[in-house]
C-alpha cells in the first residue's frame, strides 16, 4: 500500500478528530501541523507524533514528502488555503462549511473540479456507516414516502465558549451544522429543496450584535416531503441532538452512542411500524468516522474518482443554509430551485 504524506492546518477539536483517526491510518504518515498558535502547533505534533510543525503552512508545499492537506480551519479561510495548496499539488480535505460565501464556494467547486488535485469537502456523515444504513432503509420505501425529518443539534458549550463565539462572528450555528442536515435531508430522500423559512433567537449578551445564537429552519422537498433543523449554541441550552425520519408506513430514528446508558452498544436505529412491529439495529460506532472520510480520499485519489459530485451536492447544502438564514433575517420563506439573484455572506 502507498503511504501518504499528511499535514493538518488548524490545530483544534476537528483537527484533533482528524488526527486521531489520521496517526493510526496505515496510508498516513504525518508529516506536520500548522496552527497560527505555535502552542497549538507544537503540542498536537508531539500528541500525534507528527515529524514537525509549524505556524506557517506554506514551508510545506514545496516538500515532496507531502500529499495531503487537511484544512480544519474557520470558513473565512478555507478558499485561499485550498487554492494555494492544490496549485502546489497538494490533495485537499476542507472542513466544512466549504466557503465563508456563497461566491467563494462556487470558487471551490471551479476548483475542485478543474485541479489534477483532489479536493473533498468533510461533510463526514456522508461516511457514516449509521447514516448510511438508515438511508438505504428510506431508499428501499421500508417507511415510504413522503417523509418528515426531525433534526436537531443543540450545546451547552461551557467549556468551548470562545471557540463559539468566534465561530459566531463568520457563520450562525444554522449554517455551521446546517450544512449536514441539508444534505442528510436531500442524500436519503433524492429530492430537492423547494422552498425554505425558519426564525431565530439571541440568547446570550454577549454573542455579536447582528449575530443569533437559536434558530430553526423548515424545508419544503419536491417529492412532498418536510423536514426541520433546529440548532443552537448558549449557556441556557440543553445539550440534545433528534435525528428522526417520519413516513407513513413507520418511523427511525437515531440515538447516538453519546446519548445512550451503555454507550459500549454504539449507535441505536429504532424502527417502529405503523403495524405496531418494532426492530433495533445496533451500528458499532467507536468515533467520528474520519478514518472512513480519508479513506474515501485515497480511492478519490488511486481510482481517479471525480469529485465534482459531491461538490456540486455540498454546494447545494450550503446554498440552502444560506438560504435559511436569509429566511431567517428576513422572516419570510424563501424560493430554493431558482438561483438567487446576489451573493450573501453567511
Amino acid at each position: 500500500m502507498k503511504t501518504y504524506g499528511v499535514v493538518l492546518i488548524g490545530c483544534g477539536s476537528m483537527g484533533a478528530a482528524h488526527l486521531n483517526a489520521i496517526s493510526v491510518h496505515p496510508q498516513a504518515r504525518l508529516v506536520g501541523t500548522v496552527d497560527l498558535s505555535e502552542e497549538k502547533a507544537r503540542q498536537f505534533a508531539k500528541r500525534y507524533h507528527a515529524e514537525s510543525w509549524n505556524t506557517d503552512y506554506r514551508v510545506y508545499l514545496s516538500n515532496e514528502n507531502v500529499d495531503i492537506v487537511i484544512i480544519a480551519t474557520y470558513p473565512a479561510s478555507h478558499l485561499e488555503l485550498t487554492q494555494v495548496c492544490l496549485s502546489a499539488g497538494k490533495h485537499v480535505l476542507c472542513e466544512k462549511p466549504m466557503a465563508a460565501t456563497l461566491r467563494e464556494a462556487a470558487e471551490m467547486v471551479r476548483l475542485g473540479s478543474s485541479a489534477r488535485a483532489k479536493l473533498l469537502i468533510g461533510h463526514i456523515l456522508r461516511h457514516n456507516t449509521t447514516y448510511q444504513f438508515v438511508r438505504s432503509l428510506i431508499r428501499r420505501g421500508v417507511i415510504g414516502s413522503p417523509i418528515a425529518m426531525r433534526m436537531s443539534q443543540i450545546k451547552n458549550p461551557a467549556t468551548t465558549w470562545d471557540s463559539h463565539l468566534a465561530l459566531l462572528r463568520e457563520v450562525s450555528p444554522i449554517v455551521d451544522c446546517g450544512v449536514h442536515y441539508v444534505d442528510v435531508m436531500r442524500w436519503f430522500t433524492g429530492a430537492e429543496v423547494l422552498s425554505v423559512s425558519g426564525f431565530g433567537q439571541r440568547l446570550d449578551a454577549d454573542i455579536p450584535p447582528s449575530a443569533y445564537n437559536y434558530g430553526m429552519i423548515t424545508l419544503k422537498l419536491s417529492d412532498g416531503s418536510v423536514g426541520f433543523y433546529e440548532a443552537g449554541w448558549g449557556h441556557s441550552l440543553p445539550t440534545e441532538t433528534l435525528k428522526e425520519f417520519i413516513g407513513p408506513q413507520g418511523r427511525i430514528r437515531i440515538t447516538y452512542q453519546s446519548h445512550r446508558p451503555e454507550p459500549k452498544l454504539g449507535n441505536l436505529v429504532e424502527i417502529a411500524y405503523s403495524d405496531g412491529r418494532t426492530e433495533v439495529v445496533n451500528i458499532p460506532f467507536d468515533a467520528k468516522p474520519t478514518g472512513l472520510q480519508f479513506g474515501y480520499l485515497l480511492r478519490m485519489i488511486e481510482d481517479n474518482l471525480d469529485p465534482r459530485p459531491l461538490l456540486d451536492d455540498f454546494y447545494r447544502a450550503l446554498e440552502v443554509t444560506v438560504l435559511g438564514d436569509k429566511a431567517i433575517r428576513e422572516n419570510k420563506a424563501i424560493p430554493c430551485l431558482q438561483r438567487i439573484p446576489e451573493i450573501v455572506n453567511l
